[in-house]
């Protein structure tokens, strides 16, 4: 026990070797997270973190030695683990946070070393953990029963969405009549093909035979498939490559946007879907996974196997004013109901329910 917590506080540390080489939902929710638990009170909270660049002798290193060096030249109370990953020989506690089961049930949406991760450590990890944090109901049935873990061991906690979603946005208009966003990397669990198809299939009169398609978050250098399957269905002068928008400008990008379409075939939260709510950009989304549970009824949710279901969803929200309007007023008043403050404060919980049971075993 430290000299914090005999004083009442906590002294937390999490492991953000992962985080920082993510731009994506894991590294937003560790980076978001751990800002707002330095706003606690009662709560010290610092970073340990290995080798900067992925490469897998410096990672094992990190996983094997350098963590446990970390943690015992100072010791915190407890360690958190944001990103999946947990290193090896803690002397500490540690709570891990996983979002889904992606790499079970979506392998080819991962490198190699992750699904050999996945299938050969990462159970054996999560069930060592004190708690596993994951971010919807959905996500913790799927990962109780895909690794097997106990039920009391796995915790619900709702993410955030990052203030500046929420911050008023110039309206800056696209030279194109109708813009659709598709935000993120086109992996096939994302389902990015339902919406290129829905696009060619189109007449011309209508909306969607018009609209253009904005990709964040990738380069076609890196999804070579996805510009075969664009040029083959004739559609190169209407899909365009935003690359890595940098976090900072998502919210002008996707407030320029008529529509964001995510019709993915499974999410463990879904941020999103939650950021164009929180802008207030009407989405289409699918009917699968945690997405129901995180963004209600407001948004317009379909089967993402069911292409005519999101041609007549994206057409409706593209050309009728009033469904706009209930949209856009619903999605804000969702989103506002998911804040990284409350994250915080169910996470320093799961933190002292954890230390609790240490102290009484």
């Amino acid at each position: 026990m430290t000299q914090a917590t005999k004083l009442g506080s906590l002294d937390v540390a999490l492991d953000m070797t992962f985080a920082n080489r993510n731009r994506g939902g894991s590294g937003v929710y560790a980076r978001s997270l751990l800002a707002a638990l330095r706003n606690r009170e009662s709560l010290t909270v610092w970073e340990i973190a290995g080798p900067a660049a992925s490469n897998l002798p410096g990672t094992l290193s990190w996983l094997v030695r350098g963590a446990r060096r970390a943690l015992t030249a100072r010791r915190p109370d407890i360690l958190h683990c944001p990103s999946f990953v947990a290193p090896w020989r803690l002397p500490v506690p540690f709570v891990v946070t996983v979002h889904d089961a992606g790499g079970r049930r979506f392998p080819a949406d991962h490198p190699l070393e992750w699904r050999l991760y996945d299938r050969a450590i990462l159970s054996s990890r999560l069930r060592a953990a004190a708690r596993v944090i994951t971010g919807s109901s959905f996500a913790r049935a799927e990962l109780i029963q895909e690794y097997g873990l106990p039920d009391n061991r796995v915790v619900v906690i709702p993410y955030g969405v990052d203030a500046r979603y929420f911050e008023p946005v110039s309206e800056t208009s696209n030279t194109h009549a109708v813009t659709m966003l598709f935000p993120g990397a086109p992996v096939p669990r994302k389902n990015i093909d339902a919406v290129l198809q829905c696009m060619a299939a189109a007449s011309l009169d209508t909306a969607v035979g018009q609209a253009r398609l904005d990709i964040s978050g990738a380069r076609p250098e890196d999804f070579r498939g996805v510009v075969s399957q664009i040029e083959s269905l004739r559609l190169a002068s209407r899909v365009r490559w935003l690359g890595h928008v940098p976090a900072e400008q998502m919210p002008s990008v996707i407030a320029r946007s008529h529509v964001v379409v995510y019709p993915s075939l499974s999410e463990g939260f879904g941020f999103p879907l939650l950021e164009a709510l929180a802008v207030g950009t009407p989405a289409v989304g699918s009917d699968r996974g945690s997405i129901p549970e995180i963004v209600g009824d407001a948004a317009v949710l379909v089967d993402p196997t069911d292409r005519r279901a999101l041609n007549d969803a994206l057409e409706s929200v593209l050309t009728r004013p009033e469904l706009r309007a209930r949209l856009k007023r619903a999605g804000k008043e969702r989103a506002q109901t998911f804040t990284w403050e409350r994250c915080a404060a169910m996470t320093l919980d799961v933190y002292r329910s954890v230390l609790a049971e240490a102290r009484a075993g």
